[in-house]
């Protein structure tokens, strides 16, 4: 075949004929043949993502910084277990509030069920007086620890709510907090609009609680607790 087209005229279009009539043909191989139309008919999806990563990451920046603002805020379950029981004990306190309702036998019947129920006894307890008086009792669980809490109303129409309850695993901070409340040094902190007086007593941990967070309330509430702490002494039964 090389000498046929030697001898031939160097016409272009004849040796184009030449070729396509001498040469053998052989059919592509399936797999190649796929290849190549998966290659023709497949759209391409890099220009899609470079549209989207900048949109992308700036959201991610956004949502970086706002975590970091965020985050020291945001309370934690272990750094100051003297908060999270504050916030148990609000719970408590809001529940008092709207669903508490007085009760005319709270030393005769509701107080010794309370003690029976909680494990938690009281050799005496402040009944109340022309301030301020009890008005309910019942056994509560708070964060854990099973208790007793007795809740008390004034005059001016504030709840006051004592929770005593097992103690083990707070410990209360030596100085930080404390203040001088006639002859006690409780531990007194304000937390989301409540304040609140803790103490220990007889291996269990004493909480007052009240909206009462003005100076003059927290005078008041301060009164309330010398009340209490005088007259009460809770100790575990069982």
């Amino acid at each position: 075949m090389a000498d046929e087209i030697e001898g031939q005229s160097p016409d272009d279009s004849r040796l184009a004929r030449l070729l396509r009539e001498q040469l053998p043909r052989h059919p592509a191989p399936a797999h190649l043949r796929a290849a190549i139309v998966t290659a023709v008919t497949t759209p391409r999806r890099t220009s899609w993502a470079w549209r989207w990563a900048a949109p992308v990451a700036s959201a991610l920046a956004t949502a970086m910084v706002m975590i970091l603002w965020i985050a020291p805020s945001l309370p934690t379950a272990s750094s100051d277990p003297i908060r999270v029981l504050a916030n148990a004990m609000i719970s408590e306190q809001a529940r008092a509030i709207w669903w508490g309702e007085p009760r005319s036998d709270v030393v005769p019947t509701a107080l010794p069920r309370a003690m029976e129920q909680s494990g938690v006894a009281l050799n005496w307890v402040f009944a109340g007086d022309d301030a301020i008086q009890l008005v309910n009792a019942h056994a509560t669980y708070l964060d854990g620890r099973r208790g007793i809490e007795l809740s008390y109303r004034d005059t001016d129409g504030h709840t006051v709510t004592y929770v005593a309850l097992l103690a083990s695993g707070i410990a209360l901070p030596t100085e930080r907090g404390r203040v001088q409340i006639d002859r006690w040094r409780p531990v007194v902190r304000k937390e989301n609009g409540f304040s609140f007086i803790i103490w220990k007593q007889q291996e269990l941990l004493c909480v007052l609680v009240a909206d009462l967070v003005s100076d003059a309330d927290l005078s008041k509430l301060k009164n309330y607790f010398v009340k209490v702490r005088s007259s009460t002494e809770p100790y575990i039964a069982y």
